[in-house]
C-alpha cells in the first residue's frame, strides 16, 4: 500500500516520532487584595477589592535529574510567595495614580492606622511587604497603609502579562518554559480570568 512505511510499527510509529513529549505543571496561589482601575467607565473606578488566584504553568520537553520540570517549592518561593508579599491586603493602583494620590493616601493612613491606639493602645506592627522592585512593581507604606504601585493600571490582563514576565525572568531557563499565567479575578458565582501566553 502506498505511503505506508515499512519500518517497525509503521506509519504510527513515524507519527510518534515527530511528536515532541512535553511536561507541564502548574502552581497558583491565592490572594486578597484591592485595586483600582484608573479612568473605568463603570463601577471599578471606585476601590474596590477580589480575591485572586494567580497561576502559572510551566513546561519542558525533559525533566531535572529529580524528575522535574522544576520542583514546586521553586516555584512558590521564586514566583508565588514573592507575589503573594507584594499583594496581599493591599490596594494595587499604577504609577500615574500613585502620583496623583500618595499624599491623600498618606493622611487616610494615618487616619486608619492610627485607630489601633484606641482599641490596642499602639500603632501596631507594619504588615509584611516586599523589599525592593519585582519586574517594576514595589510596595509603598502611605501613614502605614500598604500600596502596591505597578507602572500600568493592574487589571487582570496587564497582571498576567506582569506574572508571566516575573515567571520568565526567575524561574525559565533553557529548559524549562512559561506556557502560560493566568490571573483569576473572579470564582465564584463566576470564574472570570485573563491568561497571557507566547504566541
Amino acid at each position: 500500500m502506498a505511503g505506508v512505511s515499512s519500518a517497525p510499527g509503521g506509519a504510527a510509529a513515524g507519527r510518534r516520532a515527530r511528536v515532541a513529549v512535553m511536561y507541564s505543571i502548574t502552581g497558583g496561589i491565592f490572594i486578597h487584595f484591592g485595586h483600582h482601575v484608573r479612568g473605568h467607565e463603570g463601577p471599578c473606578i471606585s476601590l474596590h477589592g477580589h480575591t485572586w488566584k494567580f497561576e502559572v504553568a510551566l513546561a519542558a520537553e525533559r525533566l531535572d535529574a529529580q524528575g522535574f520540570v522544576i520542583d514546586f517549592d521553586v516555584l512558590h518561593a521564586r514566583v508565588l510567595e514573592r507575589c503573594h508579599l507584594l499583594l496581599d491586603h493591599s490596594l494595587a493602583i499604577g504609577a500615574p495614580t500613585w502620583e496623583e494620590t500618595h499624599k491623600d493616601l498618606a493622611s487616610l493612613g494615618e487616619k486608619l492606622v492610627g485607630s489601633r491606639v484606641a482599641m490596642l493602645g499602639n500603632l501596631g506592627k507594619l504588615q509584611p511587604a516586599l523589599d525592593g522592585e519585582l519586574c517594576g512593581a514595589r510596595n509603598e507604606r502611605p501613614g502605614g497603609i500598604k500600596v502596591a504601585v505597578f507602572p500600568f493600571t493592574p487589571t487582570s490582563e496587564r497582571l498576567a502579562q506582569w506574572l508571566y514576565d516575573v515567571s520568565d525572568k526567575t524561574v525559565a531557563d533553557e529548559r524549562v518554559r512559561i506556557a502560560a499565567a493566568r490571573v483569576y479575578e473572579s470564582l465564584h458565582p463566576t470564574e472570570l480570568y485573563a491568561e497571557y501566553r507566547p504566541k
